[in-house]
């Protein structure tokens, strides 16, 4: 998504500024006695939280306080006690959908001491949120082969995605297309939300469409300035307007309430039921470039990471408790382990403090989009691997070394739950036609055979099905075919990429053969 917006035409009025450390919430403390909460599952209509080691209590109990994703112990309810004693398990109704829901609460153990409640323990979300989900869409895994759709209704009727062979497209919703509505009520967790539904209603022909044609689709939650207010991050308010998109809101009670309504909503109306069917949720774009793509103030990198993964702790909960067979993803670019400026998060360190902080409140099965692009966007050379060596200190993850990415999370630290590596999608990723179609269309074809020779990644989406004017400009012309439609040559060689004339003649473009310059994984 490497469309720059004018800022002029959205800036607003609005100068709200905030003090970004001020409101940071505290990180959680490790257990302070010697209790451990070992697991937090939902088990039929309850959740079961299990624990190991125990401590002294001036009243002889443990409580345990359920807390908001903002929130941390003692700060909550306290819903369960039990005797103080080593391997205390607890079962509390899980009250899914209802005011008293415990769904998107994190748990701790805590004890009494001084007359006030003191937590003892670590801190946990529930680990399994697709227990409760009462549908389970059938996936459409089909083939790894995708392409970022021309959605113009001329080109939407060409059905050019089943065409090329591809069976992934991505489509993005940003918040404001379902901000301010009157539709079909949600009640959720004992509110009513009336989320816009006439644009979700188109939204939901191009959803059908693509799944007529095999399509699996992905799509991508954004935050841009025009969204409800509650959507937005509190970080993000002293420069809105200024940015491409901005921090979702897991700091205050509206907008976790909000986010939890606004996720499960549509996990459950997406779940190929009528409205169409979504098998992945990318929750924002390139967050580590978080200036441009995920704007937020919180005033380090820490806190930054803390407040995103907040939300998708939030967002994932909602979305797996309704369609239990959705995979959710976070997002990167194609910076690795370069440097890091003011201004993004290296893609590595990204990964590094979002792992360890999701894990440090229950692991869940995320999964990652990455945008391989090459170093220079403008370079229409994949093969060549500048500035990306097959190095885990590569300032730069393009397809040319993207065996770097999936080795790091086959490290043990980055495995999922089950000790799966996590899958990877490459979620966006183009080359310019701007310096001659043949380099295009080589490189394409060599993206796609490095995708099909990693089974760590489980699609490849090509950016873009046509030109993007915006991107013209900036001397990226990434589609496959022209702004009016015309087809270039990368259309046919993506068309049959994996065909052995295709290969052959890709690699004469490039002057070597491309295979010779893949690291299968």
């Amino acid at each position: 998504m490497k469309v720059l917006k004018s800022l002029a035409s959205l800036a607003l009025s609005l100068a709200l500024v905030i003090t970004a450390f001020a409101m940071v919430p505290p990180v959680d403390a490790k257990a302070a006695g010697s209790v451990a909460i070992g697991s937090v599952l939902i088990q039929g209509s309850d959740v079961v939280i299990a624990t190991t080691g125990a401590t002294g209590s001036d009243d002889g109990l443990f409580h345990l306080v359920a807390s908001d994703v903002n929130e941390s112990a003692p700060v909550g309810i306290d819903v369960a006690q039990a005797p103080a004693a080593s391997g205390t398990t607890f079962s509390v109704p899980l009250n899914k959908g209802a005011a008293e829901s415990v769904l998107f609460k994190k748990f701790t153990v805590c004890v009494m001491s001084g007359g006030a409640l003191k937590p003892v323990s670590n801190s946990m979300f529930i680990l399994n949120p697709e227990a409760a989900a009462q549908a389970g869409a059938r996936r459409m895994d089909r083939s790894k082969k995708g392409i970022l759709p021309a959605l113009e209704g001329y080109q939407l009727g060409k059905c050019q995605p089943k065409d090329l062979g591809c069976t992934q497209v991505n489509l993005t919703l940003p918040l404001s297309w379902i901000t301010g509505g009157s539709g079909i009520p949600w009640n959720y967790n004992g509110k009513t939300y009336n989320f816009e539904t006439a644009r979700l209603s188109a939204y939901d022909i191009s959803l059908k469409k693509f799944n007529e044609q095999g399509c699996q689709v992905s799509v991508i939650i954004v935050v841009d300035a025009a969204a409800d207010g509650r959507f937005i991050s509190p970080y993000s308010m002293d420069q809105l307007g200024l940015h491409n998109y901005y921090g979702l809101n897991a700091s205050t009670k509206e907008g976790v309430e909000l986010l939890a309504a606004a996720s499960s909503y549509l996990a459950n109306r997406w779940c190929g039921r009528g409205y169409g069917q979504v098998d992945n949720f990318i929750i924002g774009n390139e967050v580590n470039a978080y200036t441009m793509w995920n704007y937020m103030n919180c005033g380090s990198h820490e806190a930054f990471v803390r407040e995103y993964a907040n939300a998708f702790r939030v967002i994932y909960n909602g979305i797996k408790s309704e369609n239990s067979t959705a995979n959710v993803y976070t997002c990167i670019d194609h910076q690795w382990a370069r440097p890091e400026a003011g201004y993004y998060m290296s893609g590595k360190g990204f990964l590094s403090s979002f792992n360890s902080y999701i894990k440090s409140q229950g692991n869940i099965d995320w999964r990652l989009a990455h945008h391989p692009y090459n170093s220079q966007l403008s370079d229409p050379c994949a093969w060549l691997g500048a500035g990306a060596p097959h190095s885990q200190s590569a300032p730069y993850v393009t397809v040319y070394n993207f065996d770097v990415l999936t080795d790091y999370l086959s490290t043990p630290d980055l495995l999922s739950p089950s000790g799966a590596v996590r899958s990877v999608k490459i979620s966006e990723v183009g080359y310019t036609s701007a310096y001659g179609q043949e380099q295009q269309a080589a490189s394409i074809v060599y993206a796609y055979l490095v995708a099909m020779n990693n089974r760590f990644v489980d699609g490849i989406v090509l950016s873009r099905e046509t030109d993007h004017t915006d991107e013209i400009a900036q001397g990226l012309a990434y589609g496959i075919c022209n702004v009016d439609a015309s087809r270039k040559m990368a259309y046919s060689w993506y068309q049959s990429a994996d065909n052995p004339n295709t290969i052959a003649q890709a690699s004469a473009i490039a002057g070597v053969d491309l295979m010779s310059r893949i690291t299968p994984r």
